[in-house]
């Protein structure tokens, strides 16, 4: 099973926030997150994900550009 993935490359910063809202409302987490390498990005991301009240992590200490997400309850 491959886990669901939000792509924000080529997403106006104007449109992320309502973008990765939508992807929250109906996904199952964990979900991913690729922000790309915009601080921008990954910043209103992540204040989207603490404001539903998540955790994430990043997807490896490589990679900066993609955020895990999962339920804070785990």
């Amino acid at each position: 099973m491959s886990i669901k993935t939000l792509d924000l490359h080529l997403t106006r910063h104007a449109k992320a926030d309502d973008k990765v809202r939508e992807f929250l409302n109906f996904a199952e987490l964990p979900v991913r997150i690729v922000t790309g390498k915009s601080k921008r990005m990954r910043d209103i991301a992540t204040a989207v994900i603490l404001e539903y009240d998540y955790e994430f992590y990043f997807e490896s200490a490589h990679n900066f550009g993609a955020l895990i997400v999962c339920d804070s309850k785990r």
